[in-house]
């Protein structure tokens, strides 16, 4: 059986349309993507995570998650700005840093904000056998987290988390690892960061 010319013509036609459309799809999800999910405060998030050895996709997945990228954000429990930080946390944080001179009303700047973020989730990564228990010291905090490490109930080993209790931070981890993977992929796919 032969295919006319006229016949070939259409799915050269059409093939080029599906080819064009498949290409619009791509970019348009690709251009969608990069809204969702910002590289906002650039040079200070690249300053921070060179300074303590985070990566930039996992600090990006925690402002994404905490604040969506809201500098000015306050929550309920008492967390400010970009990173969610508590006043605790801050003054805890503050005898490394000697910064004792800084308000909690600093950590809405982005730099103040996203340098400690970056010095606490340095700081949890070293102490915990995983990132995935560091993100629950994160956001549960590293008392109550240490108090899971040595329940059975909770941990296998007492490095690693085997069930964490709380929904709410089994729900955060999971969803900055998710952010974290999604930053990987968008910006990040050939870094490589030097830990200190």
């Amino acid at each position: 059986m032969k295919i006319s010319s006229n016949s070939k013509s259409k799915f050269l036609v059409y093939g080029i349309i599906l080819i064009f459309s498949l290409f619009i799809t791509v970019f348009s999800y690709n251009k969608f993507m990069h809204i969702v999910y910002p590289v906002k405060y650039q040079d200070i998030v690249s300053e921070s995570c060179e300074r303590y050895g985070v990566e930039p996709e996992l600090v990006y997945a925690i402002i994404k998650s905490e604040s969506n990228f809201d500098e000015s954000a306050k929550s309920a429990a008492g967390a400010y700005g970009l990173m969610q930080i508590t006043a605790d946390t801050f003054k805890w944080l503050q005898i490394y840093t000697g910064d004792s001179n800084l308000s909690i009303q600093d950590l809405l700047n982005p730099q103040i904000n996203i340098n400690y973020g970056t010095m606490l989730i340095s700081m949890l990564k070293n102490k915990y056998f995983s990132e995935e228990v560091a993100l629950c010291a994160y956001n549960a905090g590293m008392s109550t987290v240490d108090k899971w490490l040595k329940d059975e109930k909770y941990t296998e080993n007492g490095e690693e988390l085997s069930f964490v209790p709380y929904k709410e931070t089994r729900d955060y981890a999971l969803k900055v690892s998710e952010t974290k993977f999604i930053y990987k992929n968008l910006y990040f796919r050939n870094t490589k960061v030097e830990i200190h």
